[in-house]
C-alpha cells in the first residue's frame, strides 16, 4: 500500500468503537491489562510443545528472530483462521524477514497507542510528513489535511519551498525520520542565516523508525524551542513501545507489553548498554514471549534510560568471527564536525565508516574520528574512515545506519537462545 492507502485505513480504524475504547483507557491512564502467559499459549503449538504452560515468565527461554523464521505456523494460534489475520514482514537486512501475523484488534490497538502519542503534542494537529514517502508527482502532495513532503529531494531550495508550504497549509506538527529532520534542520539554519524565512510555529515534532541522537535532539530543540519533541521507539513485532519527551528519559509503556532489559556487558562510561527483551501477549494470533529485539538502551547510574540505539541489523563481525552490536560513542567535538555517518562491512574484521562532514574540517578531525572508532571497536576490527557525499538508503527512504554485506547467519553469535 502507498502512503495515502495506509492513511485511509488508519482513518477508518479511528472510527471503530474498539479504537475509541483503547484511546479512552490510555487518556485516563487505565492499565490495558495484557493476557497472562497461560491464557496466551494454550492454542500455540510451539509453546505447548516446549512446556511453557508450566513456567512463569522469567523461567521461559529467550526467543530470537532466527528461532521463529521458517516456523511461523508453530507460533500461530490454532483457533484463529489465518485468512482473517494481517501479515507483516520485519526487516530482512541481515537475512530472511520474519513474518508476523496480527489480529485486527492488535492493529487497532497499535493505532490507538500511536495516536495517543500525537495527542501529547496537542489537539487538531495539521501534520506534515517527512518520512521517506514519495508524492505521486513533484516534491509534495496535500490530501486529507496531511502535507506529504518528499525526503528524497531535500536541498536548500526544496526546504525553502517546504517552509512556504508549512505556512500555507497551517502545519503545526511534523512526523519525521531522524535522518530527514537532521538534513532539514541543516538547510533551515542556512536559510535563517540568510534571512530568507522565519521559523515555522510548530506545536510538536514526532520522530520514529530510526535512532534520534542527542546531537540531533539538541539541534531540533534549538531551532524549535516552543515545540514538543517526542521520540518514539517500537518495532513490527509489537513487543516494546517507549517514548522520550524533549530530552527526557525513555519510558516503556507497561500497558503495551512486558519489557526486560538484558545486560550486554558493554558500557559507555558509567552507563550500561542493555538489550531490549519484550513480551507481547495482546496479539492473540501470534504472541511473542521473551523476544530479544537486538535493540539496545543506555541506562545511567540512576537506572534511567537516556537513549535507545542499535537496530537489529546493526551488527559487525570482528577478526575472531564474533558478532558485535555496532555501537560506538563519538566524542562531542567530533560529532560537531559530522553531518551524517554510515557503517559499511563486506569483509570479516574490517569496517568502513562513511562520513559526510560539515563544511569546515581538517585532516586532524578525520584522525580524531578514527581514534573514536578504534577505541569503540577494539583491536579486532580494522576501521577506516571514508569521506562521502551520498549514502545508501533503504527502499522506504530510511537512512541505513549499518550496511552489512556479510551473511551473519554463518557466524556463531554465542548468545544463549532456545534452539
Amino acid at each position: 500500500m502507498n502512503y495515502w492507502q495506509k492513511y485511509l485505513v488508519k482513518k477508518i480504524i479511528r472510527l471503530t468503537p474498539r479504537y475509541h475504547h483503547y484511546m479512552k483507557q490510555l487518556k485516563n491512564f487505565v492499565d490495558l491489562k495484557n493476557p497472562g502467559i497461560s491464557d496466551s499459549i494454550k492454542n500455540i503449538p510451539y509453546y505447548i510443545k516446549n512446556g511453557y504452560s508450566d513456567k512463569q515468565l522469567l523461567e521461559c527461554p529467550f526467543l530470537e528472530k532466527e528461532n521463529i523464521i521458517g516456523r511461523e505456523n508453530q507460533f500461530l494460534s490454532s483457533n484463529i483462521n489465518k485468512r482473517f489475520l494481517i501479515q507483516v514482514s520485519t526487516s530482512g537486512s541481515t537475512g530472511p524477514s520474519l513474518i508476523v501475523y496480527k489480529t485486527v484488534d492488535e492493529i487497532i490497538r497499535e493505532e490507538a497507542f500511536i495516536q495517543y502519542v500525537f495527542s501529547l503534542i496537542g489537539k487538531n494537529l495539521r501534520i506534515a510528513v517527512l518520512r521517506g514517502n514519495r508524492p505521486s508527482s513533484g516534491i509534495y502532495e496535500f490530501r486529507f489535511g496531511h502535507l506529504l513532503l518528499s525526503s528524497y529531494h531535500l536541498s536548500k531550495k526544496s526546504v525553502l519551498q517546504y517552509l512556504l508550504l508549512i505556512k500555507k497549509y497551517r502545519i503545526n506538527c511534523l512526523h519525521v525520520y531522524p535522518s530527514a529532520i537532521q538534513i532539514f534542520c541543516k538547510y533551515l539554519r542556512e536559510i535563517l542565516q540568510e534571512g530568507k524565512s522565519d521559523i515555522p510555529l510548530l506545536q510538536g515534532i514526532l520522530s520514529s523508525s530510526e535512532n534520534l541522537s542527542e546531537e540531533v535532539k539538541n539541534e531540533i530543540l534549538e531551532l524549535f524551542p516552543n515545540a514538543i519533541l517526542i521520540d518514539l521507539y517500537g518495532q513490527a513485532e509489537h513487543v516494546a513501545f517507549a517514548i522520550s519527551v524533549n530530552k527526557g528519559e525513555y519510558q516503556f509503556n507497561k500497558s503495551y507489553s512486558t519489557v526486560e532489559l538484558l545486560d550486554s556487558g558493554m558500557s559507555n562510561g558509567d552507563n550500561k548498554l542493555m538489550e531490549i527483551v519484550g513480551t507481547n501477549t495482546s496479539n492473540k494470533a501470534m504472541p511473542l514471549i521473551r523476544y530479544r529485539t537486538g535493540d539496545y538502551v543506555e541506562v545511567n547510574a540512576s537506572k534511567k534510560i537516556v537513549s535507545v540505539f542499535g537496530r537489529s541489523n546493526d551488527f559487525v563481525v570482528n577478526n575472531s568471527y564474533d558478532i558485535l552490536p555496532c555501537i560506538v560513542i563519538i566524542r562531542k567535538k567530533n560529532m560537531e564536525k559530522i553531518e551524517m555517518l554510515q557503517y559499511y562491512q563486506d569483509k570479516v574484521g574490517e569496517l568502513i565508516v562513511r562520513v559526510k562532514m560539515k563544511d569546515s574540517y581538517s585532516e586532524s578531525d578525520i584522525e580524531s574520528i578514527e581514534e573514536d572508532m578504534v577505541k569503540g571497536f577494539g583491536a579486532l576490527i580494522k576501521v577506516s574512515v571514508q569521506i562521502v557525499e551520498h549514502f545508501e538508503k533503504a527502499k522506504n527512504g530510511k537512512h541505513i545506519r549499518c550496511v552489512q554485506k556479510l551473511d551473519l547467519k554463518q557466524f556463531n553469535n554465542n548468545r544463549q537462545v532456545m534452539n
